[in-house]
């Protein structure tokens, strides 16, 4: 049975089919004879959404797994590449990262643009879904999530609070990031920012007293922060207003890489952290307001050094962290 693999992706052929993140194998490793049935089963569900949808992502569940789809057209045949998504979004402090950091997306009435940022792959909407269940189980609230496609579980209740997902259409997530604020959530979840309309209305979301919490393709956190200001300046067009947004409105950005770690396989982030919060946002928000971004560099490895030596304006690097 499929269910019972070990796996990441699948390359679903016409005539072949392989997995790929099979721990302790080298990709990609054919599929299981005994998975067959399955695998022919959800090819013809991939095949069925998409001659209704006609799209090239998409999301599809089979035997109450989830998976993420986009078409590689090679010159032999259609391929379906699938990334397995969790039945359940994992808890925030099962995923790896640093205690520390934790209590950090975890404080209280925090809000601004929270920036999950790394490559393809690093799991990334992973650690942005686990922060966002696990804050509306603690603090209650509303959230409303912006994806194309919807992918992780976040639909529905979680502990004191509720998440409802919403399915935009690419170049329609500006416009849903103004409708999603007329219905006034804690936390707006936006799947990807890939265009200047929707950085610049994450931007404005963020400012007006809710949490906004975004993936982004980066290679470090500096990226992440101007790849953003990049995209909104793009649709403003005066960057010194959209510096100026920017910092006013971010948070924080937390860059991740998915290593083997464990004895057990399992991959954990290496996480690079910038954190604008508190007695930690003066100095990252005045460098994103005169846009010097490579002087960020030195403040994540400043914030980087407090968290190691254990130094702070309080006696531990987290507590201090997590005041506003």
């Amino acid at each position: 049975m499929l269910n019972d693999q070990t796996f990441s992706d699948i390359y679903l052929g016409e005539t072949a089919s392989w997995l790929a993140g099979v721990p302790g194998k080298l990709d990609p490793v054919p599929a299981p004879f005994n998975c067959e049935a399955d695998l022919a089963g959800l090819r013809v569900a991939c095949d069925e959404f998409v001659k209704e949808k006609k799209k090239d992502e998409f999301t599809v569940r089979y035997g109450n797994v989830a998976y993420r789809v986009s078409i590689l057209r090679s010159l032999a045949e259609i391929v379906y590449v699938l990334r397995r998504f969790p039945a359940v979004v994992p808890g925030l402090d099962t995923l790896g990262i640093h205690q520390a950091y934790i209590d950090m997306l975890m404080t209280p009435r925090l809000t601004g643009l929270m920036v999950v940022a790394g490559a393809f792959g690093q799991g990334k909407t992973t650690t942005a879904s686990s922060m966002i269940t696990a804050r509306l189980s603690k603090y209650g609230g509303v959230g409303v999530t912006i994806e194309d496609p919807p992918e992780m579980p976040l639909e529905g209740k979680h502990g004191e609070g509720v998440c409802y997902q919403t399915w935009a259409e690419q170049g329609g997530f500006g416009h849903a990031c103004r409708q999603v604020a007329r219905w006034a959530p804690s936390i707006i979840f936006v799947g990807e920012i890939r265009d200047p309309e929707t950085a610049s209305e994450a931007l404005r979301a963020s400012i007006n007293g809710r949490l906004v919490v975004c993936t982004t393709h980066a290679d470090n956190a500096v990226m992440a922060v101007e790849r953003l200001f990049a995209l909104a300046n793009g649709a403003a067009g005066n960057a010194e207003d959209v510096a100026s947004l920017l910092a006013g409105g971010l948070v924080g950005v937390l860059h991740q890489r998915l290593e083997s770690a464990t004895e057990d396989g399992k991959k954990r982030p290496k996480v690079e952290f910038l954190w604008l919060n508190g007695d930690e946002a003066h100095g990252p928000r005045n460098n994103i307001r005169k846009r010097q971004f490579q002087q960020l560099h030195n403040d994540v490895q400043a914030q980087r050094n407090r968290l190691i030596m254990g130094r702070s304006t309080n006696t531990n690097p987290a507590a201090a962290a997590t005041g506003r």
